[in-house]
């Protein structure tokens, strides 16, 4: 009960997330469900001397009917089209490339890739306006999978974007055993918010 209740303090507080400065690198974490896309935007701060990759933003989106026939690949390549597009505004005037993280091997060497479908190519197009470099991370040390992978989504028809506050509450009134998986991405999550996020 008590960690319960540190968590929905922790999504619900208000010092949940940092300012953005356009000075400081940027690391975009992607990931995409069978029914569900999601992103975090972290910065490198300084904190008592150490650095630390602290939050900024999140994202969470439901595919549409159509995005869900795409294959594996297709999605977790829209996962980063859309976190791209969603926060384009941070990333004009960016003073670093944005490294993009993503849990989906093959995409690292997408941009480079001379055989592309008329999507993909449309996507490639979007892509080329911004300074980025796609990097492999694991799924499980992917805080953003638990963003895609929202039970709420699986019962919702209509396409959403929710802020982390409502993200986590839709999902606590769900209360199945559907949402436990969800959990360890989200206790990974407020993890990352709860280190300070400012030099004293």
């Amino acid at each position: 009960m008590e960690a319960f209740k540190a968590l929905k303090e922790a999504f619900t507080s208000a010092p949940l997330l940092c300012y953005f400065d356009e000075n400081k690198p940027m690391r975009v974490k992607t990931d995409a469900s069978a029914f569900a896309i999601g992103g975090i935007l972290t910065q490198r701060f300084e904190v008592n001397g150490h650095l630390h990759w602290l939050l900024v933003a999140y994202y969470s989106k439901k595919l549409l009917d159509t995005e869900t026939q795409y294959g594996t690949s297709e999605q977790e390549l829209l996962a980063i089209v859309e976190a791209m597009h969603y926060w384009r505004h941070y990333y004009c005037g960016a003073r670093h490339p944005i490294v993009v993280l993503t849990d989906h091997t093959n995409l690292v060497w997408f941009m480079t890739t001379p055989n592309l479908s008329q999507r993909q190519l449309k996507w490639a197009e979007k892509l080329a306006e911004y300074d980025f470099n796609v990097t492999y991370r694991q799924g499980n040390k992917n805080p953003a999978d638990g963003l895609s992978s929202r039970p709420d989504y699986k019962l919702l028809k209509a396409a959403t974007t929710l802020t982390a506050a409502e993200i986590v509450q839709q999902s606590f009134r769900l209360g199945s055993e559907e949402y436990k998986p969800v959990q360890e991405k989200l206790y990974a999550l407020v993890t990352m918010t709860l280190q300070p996020r400012h030099p004293a």
